[in-house]
């Protein structure tokens, strides 16, 4: 997870761990992709009692009143918008940093390159996020652009160790700045956890539906 990297903006880096999906083969967002309900094996196999009580327990766990799935998603997309809004406000405090730390000529280059790139990608992609899947490309570009940082911040090994300490003390700029993002974090936990409820709900659903159309098939006509 972002907060448990060795470093604080490496908790920038995307939400989750891992890189998100352009295509089915690659790898799947850990904020976005859910692990769905597979569905029951052939019913025709399956006595008339086992049907009847799978479809009871199926039942009992649809009892609790959920949100639609796409107010879930709604609710989600809210909440990754929110925390990137948080993360790329290091785009703001870069120039602080470079200055209150003493960063050399050649770092705060590399720092202000840095900048330059995530404001092109927010400036470029960002503005078509309008849903979950269209996060994901504009999520793995912001991810991509902070593994070069990673990259970078692991040369200077003294300027690391005192950004490692500050993140931890909310009295300094990366303190509070870490304290702000973990706290948008745990809204994204919150949302995605509400969507995954509500997807295991309609996969239940779907899972009862296709026991009652087997139990109808077997009634005496």
């Amino acid at each position: 997870m972002p907060f448990r990297l060795s470093f604080i903006l490496a908790a920038v880096l995307w939400v989750g761990a891992g890189a998100p999906a352009f295509a089915e083969s690659e790898p799947s967002h850990p904020m976005i992709d859910f692990r769905r309900l597979a569905p029951l094996e052939s019913l025709q196999e399956l006595e008339l009692d086992e049907l009847k009580a799978r479809r009871a327990a199926y039942a009992a766990q649809l009892d609790e009143a959920i949100a639609p799935t796409a107010e879930l998603e709604g609710g989600l997309l809210a909440a990754l918008l929110a925390y990137d809004d948080e993360r790329v406000r290091i785009v703001e405090l870069i120039p602080q940093l470079i200055e209150l730390y003493e960063l050399d000529a050649e770092f705060a280059e590399d720092l202000m390159n840095f900048r330059d790139t995530m404001s092109r990608i927010v400036a470029e992609l960002k503005p078509n996020v309008t849903n979950l899947q269209s996060y994901k490309p504009y999520d793995f570009r912001m991810g991509v652009s902070f593994a070069a940082l990673m990259t970078i911040m692991q040369k200077q090994q003294a300027v690391r160790e005192r950004m490692l300490r500050d993140q931890e003390d909310p009295d300094t700029l990366l303190g509070q700045y870490y304290r702000q993002l973990r706290s948008h974090y745990q809204e994204v936990e919150e949302a995605r956890g509400k969507l995954e409820q509500g997807y295991k709900a309609q996969d239940i659903k779907e899972q009862v539906e296709r026991i009652d159309a087997e139990l109808q098939r077997r009634r005496p006509s």
